[in-house]
């Protein structure tokens, strides 16, 4: 017998069978394919809804080895009404997943390796605020911007005795500052000493003195200086400015 015939047999035959007949012929060819059909229409609609109601980045914030304290909402709520942002058409991330330890090469610092990369290179980050080695590997990996070149000249005047400075001079000779693990920071100068320094570049700000950091956010290693550095290719640079004048609000 043809197989079309057959089918037509057994389609015949449900159609008088019992309801326990029929639900076993539904789970047998329907279940599948429903199932499938079910969440290819979820995962779709999710891509649509994420697309039409993404908004635009006005800020990104990557905060190094830290954890938010409960109920810091405000935080956000303050700066973005300081800085003149309107959050029902815009977004601001303040981004508390990151974490990178030097001394372990675990999971979590190599996605966080790669993460920063890739939104670095696609000039999607503002600042980066960060203590002790880990942000130090950062500051001098020439990742930052030159604060003399973006900071208006009372804001330098303000923020100058907060500077955090590297030395150029060791850029022209990297190896100079490697050991077999990386780079070695017992060959690095102070940042809070540019007289040690050859060629010092400010390219931070020490902010741990800010009272609403400290009541928002809590950092690893804190106790050497909470530091924030602006992005090379920083896409929003007002808002990164503002940011830095929040944090040093009285």
């Amino acid at each position: 017998m043809p197989v079309m015939d057959e089918f037509r047999e057994e389609r015949e035959a449900i159609k008088h069978g019992t309801p326990k007949q029929k639900y076993q012929y539904f789970k047998d060819y329907y279940r599948l394919p429903l199932i499938i059909f079910l969440l290819a229409s979820a995962f779709i609609g999710i891509l649509i809804y994420q697309f039409v109601t993404r908004k635009d980045s006005a800020f990104y914030a990557v905060l190094l080895n830290c954890s938010p304290y409960e109920k810091n909402e405000w935080f956000t709520e303050e700066y973005t009404q300081r800085a003149g942002i309107d959050l029902n058409k815009v977004d601001v991330t303040l981004d508390t997943g990151i974490y990178f330890q030097l001394d372990s090469i675990d999971e979590d610092s190599y996605i966080t390796t790669q993460k920063l990369e890739t939104y670095a290179g696609a000039g999607q980050l503002d600042v980066m605020l960060g203590a002790g080695d880990e942000f130090a590997y950062y500051a001098n990996s020439i990742l930052f911007r030159d604060l003399r070149e973006v900071l208006s000249p009372e804001q330098i005047q303000k923020y100058e005795p907060y500077f955090y400075y590297v030395d150029a001079a060791l850029w022209d000779a990297p190896d100079s500052i490697q050991n077999d693990s990386g780079l070695d920071f017992s060959k690095i100068p102070n940042p809070g000493n540019p007289q040690e320094m050859e060629r010092p570049i400010p390219v931070a700000i020490y902010v741990e003195s800010s009272e609403a950091l400290n009541r928002a956010y809590y950092f690893k290693n804190a106790e050497d200086g909470i530091a924030i550095g602006i992005y090379a290719n920083a896409p929003h640079l007002d808002n990164t400015l503002n940011f830095i004048d929040y944090l040093f609000t009285e």
